[in-house]
């Protein structure tokens, strides 16, 4: 068994003091002049998938507000560590920003070890799309709902495979999650991006897979795959007759919705953060940006101050350690 990093008992301590100080600072310290020359959005993922999409809309809203150049700088791989190595050894004039899944702050460290503690070392600083995981499955497999799963399962002697992604994703949790509800009786196989897993879904090389809402609600209304219930409290808009796992009296599985966001070097100016945060309001609250965001089939985030963010992580991270430290699951 791999131990949950002892990180997470400092996780409280760091975000609220973190909160408390920027609140404070910013009342009586000057942000430094910011930007004074092309701002860089690094993005651990590679050019076309769902954060890259988002980091390109956000930079061209940046650039037209801030009056400076905003380039997306793409650097996946290593469980977004390459990203977050990048941004770290940056020069220190707060002009290299990360725009990345929520997950790599949220979900990763709890199961990927890092030369360095994400909790420390990043802060999130705003929401900008909310992405919603379901699950979904090979149009021959015959269960329509999760009870359905879990109880054809228990009985088949065939092998049911669901495709888990990257570790320390969303999907792999959950993944897992459902492995064990079933007793086993479904198998990981582990994939390095959605895009494969889909393929061998359609081709039901596996049966299952967790897949962001945004990427499968086209496949499922064109008839490739089916959708068996979304990971969250509330069902999806894109998606709006397939139930909530909530509604299927499934609790354990309806977890906080995933973002899209903005991160900064925790080392930032709190002045300088609050100055961020404020201008990435102006760009998450602009009815443009809103219905960008709604063509690419994603929510935009709901309104919190910093204090209501950070604690919001803070509960995943909690609720998420509770998960893993159930499941057992180790880190690599």
């Amino acid at each position: 068994m791999r131990n949950i990093p002892r990180t997470l008992r400092s996780c409280a301590a760091i975000l609220c003091v973190g909160a408390m100080a920027i609140t404070a600072v910013q009342a009586q310290t000057p942000a430094p002049a910011w930007p004074v020359k092309p701002i860089r959005l690094v993005v651990p993922a590679p050019p076309g998938g769902i954060t890259d999409g988002v980091a390109r809309l956000v930079a061209d809203h940046l650039q037209t507000n801030l009056g400076q150049p905003v380039v997306v700088d793409n650097k996946p791989g290593g469980s977004a560590v390459i990203a977050e190595r990048a941004v770290m050894n940056a020069p220190a004039d707060w002009h290299t920003l990360m725009i990345a899944p929520s997950s790599i702050w949220t979900d990763f460290p709890l199961t990927v070890k890092t030369p360095f503690d994400v909790h420390k070392t990043f802060t999130y600083v705003s929401d900008v799309a909310s992405m919603v995981h379901m699950l979904v499955a090979n149009n021959s497999f015959p269960p329509n709902r999760i009870q359905e799963v879990l109880d054809y399962a228990k009985k088949s002697s065939g092998p049911i495979n669901i495709a888990n992604l990257s570790p320390g994703t969303r999907s792999d949790m959950l993944g897992a999650l459902l492995s064990e509800k079933s007793g086993g009786k479904i198998t990981a196989v582990p994939y390095k991006g959605s895009a494969p897993a889909i393929v061998d879904l359609i081709g039901n090389q596996v049966q299952l897979t967790f897949e962001v809402v945004t990427n499968a609600a086209p496949l499922v209304k064109a008839g490739k795959i089916k959708a068996l219930g979304v990971v969250s409290p509330n069902r999806s808009r894109l998606l709006p007759d397939v139930p909530s796992f909530a509604e299927q009296n499934m609790p354990d599985f309806v977890l906080p919705d995933a973002s899209v966001g903005l991160f900064v070097l925790s080392s930032t100016p709190p002045a300088l953060i609050q100055k961020v945060r404020q201008e990435m309001d102006k760009v998450t609250q602009s009815a443009k940006f809103q219905a960008q965001l709604k063509t690419q089939g994603f929510d935009a985030p709901q309104p919190s101050t910093m204090t209501e963010l950070q604690q919001k992580m803070l509960n995943t991270v909690e609720q998420n350690r509770k998960i893993l430290s159930k499941l057992r699951i180790a880190s690599n």
